[in-house]
């Protein structure tokens, strides 16, 4: 995966997300850090939006609460209702506020709308390369759950959450 880009490689314009391709992907630890889960989202909808300057482009993204799955129906049941609150909070969302170039490549900051609770968080690129009317990009972040609303099961769940997203945007 390309993540070098220029902005000559980009195509400026407004992609929306491929809800049939594009993942979200969680990993925690629970039984007080000693055992990883690996989870996953649907993403419900979202845009990408590149600028002619890549500095001036922006993306906001919508999660499926209610779409949390691991490999355990019971915690699955238990995320959703206790930490998530779906019933409540179906959406989990994200907009970003800016884009800029770092030493580690670019990265896009935002806010992370969880349970009503919005927190800054920043999505480092990992890469984006062309894919056939519009782009693969790969993001990942470590949310602190607690100061993002998620209070439930201190001590049982890992105050860090590491999401990892393949998005595919097309035109």
């Amino acid at each position: 995966m390309t993540t070098n880009l220029s902005s000559t490689d980009l195509r400026p314009g407004t992609y929306s997300i491929d809800l049939a391709r594009s993942t979200c992907t969680l990993h925690a630890t629970h039984a007080f850090g000693l055992k990883p889960v690996t989870a996953t989202m649907a993403i419900r909808g979202g845009t990408v939006t590149i600028g002619g300057d890549p500095a001036r482009s922006s993306a906001s993204a919508q999660l499926d609460a209610a779409s949390f799955r691991s490999d355990d129906a019971r915690r699955d049941k238990d995320i959703r209702g206790k930490f998530l609150a779906v019933a409540d909070h179906p959406v989990i969302a994200f907009r970003s506020t800016g884009c800029v170039r770092s030493a580690a490549g670019w990265q896009l900051t935002g806010v992370l709308s969880v349970r009503g609770t919005d927190s800054e968080v920043t999505l480092v690129i990992d890469g984006i390369e062309p894919a056939g009317d519009g782009y693969r990009c790969t993001a990942s972040s470590t949310v602190d759950r607690v100061a993002a609303g998620v209070k439930a099961g201190r001590g049982i769940v890992s105050r860090p959450v590491h999401l990892k997203f393949e998005i595919y945007a097309t035109a």
